[in-house]
């Protein structure tokens, strides 16, 4: 017997009953280190936790991955303030 793939948006349902705390952590820092680069740490990290919960894997990581390209650049930006680069 096969086995149905849920939607995404009941992947993401799944994701809100099981872990909303990663979920909203994930999607609401991933938004506000747009201009606090530090919080996509922990964009990085909800995103990450978001992998064991649901099927996508590559939501998670893409916030991840979103997440730390934030951190990378500020620390760039802060490197490059400083003369280093």
């Amino acid at each position: 017997m096969e086995t149905q793939r849920p939607t995404l948006r009941e992947d993401l349902g799944r994701a809100r009953e099981e872990s909303a705390v990663h979920l909203w952590g994930a999607i609401g820092s991933a938004i506000v280190s747009i201009v606090v680069p530090i919080l996509g740490l922990i964009t990085a990290y909800s995103g990450y936790q978001l992998t064991d919960v649901m099927n996508r894997r590559w939501f998670g990581l893409l916030l991840a991955a979103f997440g730390l390209a934030n951190v990378v650049s500020w620390i760039l930006w802060l490197a490059m303030l400083a003369d280093y680069i």
